[in-house]
């Protein structure tokens, strides 16, 4: 970097130590205008006029022509003129450091001598920034080119990077003290920056060329590396050293043979790398920035003046595309998103075929049909917006069609999943499901270690896009899955966002069906348990009832309960005394056709009602309790009671029968589920037994939630 860096202060002392007439010159009509003055200049309030001579005491004044502003005098064309350009330039130069400098301006129509007097040097701060550019592509060049052989030092490729970034140094920098010159340098100075102008331009041509011949794979072997070095360097040596400036016109053809060179070195390379997709992408960043960066330098400066035509932009601006080259290699050795090149590579090189059509056709019309330039661009525009861009997306879309699932399939084949009866069934279909979508090489369960956690939140690509991570859902496992394509691709972004997509609908959709299966299994237990808790007590009276009417009465009782349960699981709330003296009566029945005597202890109940919830709990305890008792305890006499109190329901049982060992007896199901109904509305259940008898109690809220009164 400090060599760049000094590079670049010897280019700005070499610029600034000029005679400078203090104006900013421009083409316009064909001749030269004074665009600016410098303050204090003799020449002040005559911007805009012409500038037609300059002379000096001693020496003829000189014409001054268009061609004397000309930024690269390579593009000339041929060696007569580029010697008479040279010429002129030593003419003028000569008359620049004289003491004084007549000018010949045309203002208004009125043509006058005006004197000035130079300065013996340029300022820095006229420096324009087209300068500074091109000083700034050369550092970077030179440093990222260092940066990278301090990565990777004992790699050559690294090494012909950096020969390419000190070649592009030298021929921006060069090239930045001529290009910007306020009207003239000598002869003997052009001869320098211009040799190190066209050597760095050959220099670089050399490191690319070589780099793509090795890298990423090796594509040739022993001498032949060095092949690229003796053939550009003996045409640098033919065309700069003994042959400048007649052979400098065959420097543009020269440096455009290397580029179609480079090209077909960028294509051997991505012929050789095709089953390697991690290299290929590798390879797309920087054969891609290659391409746009050197390709359009060489599309925008070169081939133009090769066809008779002016540069398309400016050579101090071209120079600027060639930070894409190294903007691709920074990106290339940190390997920022290689997944991602095959989506966005192709959008920009669609996007410069569309500037290379457009100039193609702006050329064709202009020299073809002899249209003027402005009606030339304009109708190549319309026809690149009109035909070509509509037909650019959809070519776009055609790679796309064969790896995308239709969403009415995607749809089809969740909803299967979801209803398939077994989990090991579901995983099974949801790995051949991810197989379908990107035809991965591998697949398989992610193991807890692989990725340093369970499961990743999101899907997530890993291992440059070798590998996408999928994450777990609710119902189903992570999976991993290498090489996309059956290896012929890496995983996208845009893969991993139609997997999170996917992941959201299945764990979506298995959630759902899962939660329908749980509604429906917890509407089973519901009618098991009612059916056991309340239609038994009916059935278990009608069974013992000798009254054929009473018998039938509570037949149909049941029949119309039954149908509640099955069809009317919610009830409208109930006064709790009426429901208390609606179970005493139906006990009552129940324990007298048995022969057991039942006594309700007497307890002030408050005038309220209790929801449905609490109806069916305090219907199924007593129920139970009461049948219960009469297939099991023996007992000649029961007791029941129920208690309100701070917002709590009680209800007690007690018989004198033998009782039961209450930690080692079997209970049956109605206990069970009283049990459990009882600690889902959170509340408590107890039984206790002895020689004397044995109580049941239950305590729960009047209030219940939906959720656990259902449950």
């Amino acid at each position: 970097m400090i060599i760049a860096f000094l590079f670049a202060a010897l280019c700005i002392k070499a610029a600034v130590n000029r005679p400078w007439l203090g104006l900013d010159l421009g083409i316009q009509a064909n001749t030269i205008k004074i665009k600016g003055v410098e303050g204090g200049n003799s020449l002040a309030g005559h911007s805009g006029a012409k500038l037609l001579a300059i002379g000096t005491p001693g020496i003829p004044a000189v014409l001054l022509e268009p061609e004397d502003l000309v930024e690269e005098p390579d593009t000339l064309g041929d060696s007569t003129r580029l010697r008479r350009f040279y010429e002129r330039q030593t003419q003028l130069d000569a008359i620049l450091r004289g003491e004084q400098v007549l000018t010949a301006i045309e203002s208004n129509g009125r043509q006058e001598t005006i004197p000035v007097v130079p300065a013996p040097s340029r300022p820095v701060t006229d420096l324009p920034w087209q300068f500074w550019t091109q000083l700034f592509v050369g550092v970077v060049g030179w440093t990222l080119g260092a940066w990278v052989v301090a990565l990777r030092p004992n790699d050559m490729s690294a090494w012909m990077l950096l020969a390419s970034g000190l070649g592009l140094s030298l021929a921006a920098q060069a090239a930045a003290i001529y290009s910007t010159r306020e009207l003239a340098l000598d002869f003997e100075t052009y001869a320098i920056v211009s040799r190190i102008n066209g050597s760095g331009t050959l220099l670089f041509g050399i490191g690319m060329v070589t780099l793509f011949l090795i890298y990423p794979k090796r594509l040739v072997r022993g001498v032949a590396i060095g092949l690229p070095t003796l053939v550009i360097g003996a045409g640098a040596f033919y065309i700069i050293i003994p042959g400048w400036p007649d052979n400098v016109p065959l420097l543009q053809p020269f440096v455009a043979l290397i580029m179609v060179v480079l090209l077909g070195a960028i294509a051997a390379q991505f012929l050789a790398n095709r089953r390697d997709p991690a290299a290929r992408a590798m390879l797309g960043w920087l054969g891609l920035s290659v391409v746009l960066g050197a390709g359009g330098f060489v599309l925008t400066v070169i081939i133009p003046p090769l066809l008779g035509r002016p540069t398309v932009i400016e050579q101090s601006t071209a120079f600027l595309l060639f930070l894409i080259i190294y903007i691709g290699v920074a990106l290339g050795v940190t390997r920022y998103r290689l997944f991602d090149l095959a989506d966005w590579s192709i959008g920009v090189l669609s996007y410069a075929i569309g500037v290379v059509l457009l100039l193609v056709l702006d050329a064709l019309l202009i020299y073809g049909l002899a249209l003027d330039q402005l009606p030339a661009l304009s109708v190549s525009l319309a026809l690149v917006c009109l035909i070509y861009l509509p037909l650019r997306n959809r070519i776009a879309e055609w790679p796309q069609r064969g790896m995308k699932m239709p969403m009415e399939e995607l749809y089809r084949l969740i909803t299967e999943i979801s209803h398939l009866p077994e989990s090991k069934q579901q995983v099974a279909s949801i790995k051949a499901l991810w197989d379908d979508i990107f035809h991965p090489l591998a697949i398989r369960q992610t193991a807890s270690d692989e990725i340093g956690h369970n499961s990743p939140a999101a899907p997530t690509l890993a291992d440059d896009g070798r590998t996408l991570f999928l994450p777990a859902g609710l119902n189903f496992p992570a999976f991993r899955l290498d090489y996309a394509g059956q290896g012929a691709r890496l995983f996208s972004s845009r893969d991993a966002k139609q997997a999170a997509t996917i992941v959201h609908l299945l764990d979506d959709t298995l959630g759902r069906h899962r939660a329908y299966r749980q509604a429906v299994e917890a509407e089973r237990t519901r009618i098991n348990r009612d059916m056991h808790d309340n239609i038994g007590i009916l059935l278990l009276s009608a069974l013992h009832n000798p009254d054929n009417d009473r018998k039938n009465s509570l037949i149909r009782q049941t029949l119309s309960d039954l149908r509640e349960i099955v069809s009317n699981p919610m009830q409208e709330p109930l006064p709790l005394r009426h429901l208390i003296a609606d179970l005493r009566a139906e006990l009552g029945e129940a324990v007298e056709a048995a022969g057991v005597a039942l006594r309700w202890e007497k307890s002030d109940l408050p005038d309220i009602e209790i929801p449905t919830q609490t109806i069916r709990l305090l219907q199924a305890f007593l129920r139970e309790g009461v049948s219960n008792i009469l297939r099991h305890s023996g007992a000649q006499c029961a007791v029941a009671s129920v208690d309100v109190a701070e917002d709590k329901i009680s209800a007690t049982l007690w018989d004198n029968g033998p009782g039961f060992d209450v930690e080692n007896a079997s209970r049956g199901n109605g206990l069970k589920n009283l049990h459990s109904r009882v600690l889902q509305s959170n509340g408590t259940f107890a039984i206790s037994s002895s020689a004397t008898g044995t109580r049941v109690s239950a305590t729960v809220p009047l209030v219940l939630s939906r959720e656990r009164g259902m449950a």
